[in-house]
């Protein structure tokens, strides 16, 4: 996980349980004599995002409605803290940016709205926060207001949803960063038989049968025409269109599967845009962010030293820098800075 990442060290479930009361009746011990949760159980994972949210980030009154995805917390605030690595790095500063003046835009920030808010928490960020499912554009309405975050936190429905960034992102807008978390199945079937495969290649039949039963998340979460390399790809495409191209100093999205990376890099070579590529490995799971731009370094730094110039005050927001306690662990890195996909400086970060 990342340095700066809360959950880093190991969490006794039992411990969190006497803080927050409602996890106490899922966790239970394990054959270790550990505590534990079961996964499978759809109730069980919003009762433990529920609790991490409010005890590590004063997030009060976490809830999303049956059938939409529960987010896993330590690895979303991982990809919050990767990018604000990348700013830091982008402005050649000793500090990690912070403040509601770094705005980032949230692309399908879902029922659950965890990236907002998880930005707005550890590094006081403002969102825009778009997605093209009204129910759950009011579910995360009702969390951003009932943590007073509605000066952060803008919410906006994409009404086209075969557009992600018109409609999202209005002319003359700039953003500091943008973060998705795309749709990585074809198909519902797809989706389903992924889930099954998980809990059958760890050897529970049990819990593979109660995953298969429980099954959450909505369509427009699971799958999209091709994939996530299809979803990625667009988003390229849109990003690479001249209305687009210098509104988001940082555009990223998070991969689900390393075979999803070729044609990614491979496409934003063709747009000849600048690229990072990070690895996000929690336990087993890996995923990675890949994060592009059509700035240049000195326009990038320019473009964020902007958003971070004093504003006239309005009373409620705060800008400017503050320091980030904790040093980068960079290595194996491989970054392009050049227009034919060759790797001419940088680093591919793991954490």
């Amino acid at each position: 996980m990342h340095p700066r990442n809360k959950h880093r060290n190991y969490l006794d479930y039992r411990d969190l349980a006497k803080k927050q009361k409602g996890l106490k009746r899922f966790v239970f011990e394990n054959q270790w004599g550990g505590a534990s949760i079961d996964y499978s159980n759809q109730e069980a994972l919003e009762e433990l995002t529920r609790s991490l949210l409010a005890e590590f980030y004063n997030i009060q009154g976490w809830r999303i409605p049956a059938g939409y995805l529960c987010p896993p917390v330590p690895q979303r605030v991982d990809y919050i803290h990767i990018m604000a690595d990348l700013l830091q790095q982008s402005l050649g500063s000793k500090e990690v940016p912070r403040g509601e003046s770094v705005c980032g835009l949230d692309l399908g920030t879902g029922a659950s709205c965890i990236y907002s808010l998880l930005g707005a928490a550890e590094y006081g960020w403002s969102f825009l926060a778009s997605d093209v499912d009204q129910a759950a554009l009011e579910n995360a309405e009702e969390i951003v207001a009932r943590n007073e975050l509605q000066h952060q936190v803008t919410l906006r429905c994409q009404k086209d949803p075969k557009r992600i960034l018109r409609g999202a992102l209005r002319k003359d807008e700039v953003v500091a960063f943008s973060l998705c978390n795309p749709p990585f199945h074809e198909t519902l079937e797809h989706a389903r038989r992924a889930a099954s495969d998980k809990w059958q290649r760890l050897g529970n039949q049990k819990l593979q049968q109660a995953a298969l039963k429980n099954y959450q998340g909505r369509e427009a979460e699971l799958c999209c025409e091709g994939g996530e390399v299809g979803f990625v790809t667009r988003l390229l495409e849109e990003s690479a269109q001249p209305r687009f191209r210098e509104s988001c100093v940082w555009f990223s999205s998070l991969l689900s599967r390393s075979s999803s990376l070729e044609p990614i890099h491979a496409r934003l070579g063709e747009l000849k845009a600048k690229r990072r590529r990070f690895e996000l490995r929690q336990g087993r799971n890996v995923k990675w962010v890949v994060a592009w731009s059509f700035m240049g370094k000195s326009q990038r730094a320019e473009a964020l030293r902007k958003q971070l110039a004093p504003q006239p005050s309005t009373g409620k927001r705060k800008t400017g820098l503050a320091a980030c306690g904790c040093a980068l662990e960079w290595r194996e890195v491989w970054v392009s800075d050049g227009h034919q996909g060759t790797p001419t400086e940088g680093q591919i970060v793991k954490y």
